[in-house]
């Protein structure tokens, strides 16, 4: 049996990075700041870490997650201060991510239950 399409919900649009979990709390990714995640029919993301742009694959079963694979470009930004710590942060929090959800327009990707990691609109 072939896996089932995600959901059009989750692909229709790209989503733009609002929080992220800092390791204590849920931070404000800031104004200018844009980290981009879109994911496509085929099992593969992209978007821009606020620097690079990255790629790789994801699968979905019910609820969970998996992101696989990722890579990315090669650039260094000096601007806006921290972007690079910042790009650090964000691949690894999605390479944790083993679960999402969607209300309305946030998309959350936690771990399990426990801890929410990347909030997206």
């Amino acid at each position: 049996m072939a896996p089932s399409s995600p959901p059009e919900e989750l692909t229709s649009h790209s989503w733009k990075l609002v929080s992220y979990n800092d390791g204590n709390e849920l931070a404000d990714a800031g104004p200018l700041t844009i980290i981009t995640l879109k994911f496509g029919d085929d099992g593969r993301i992209s978007g821009n870490a606020g620097c690079n742009d990255y790629f790789g694959d994801y699968r979905l079963e019910g609820g969970l997650i998996s992101v696989r694979a990722l890579g990315a470009t090669e650039k260094y930004c000096l601007a806006p201060e921290g972007i690079m710590d910042l790009e650090q942060i964000y691949f690894l929090l999605l390479k944790n991510a083993t679960r999402y959800s969607i209300d309305q327009d946030i998309l959350t990707l936690s771990h399990y239950d426990e801890e929410k990691l990347l909030i997206f609109r």
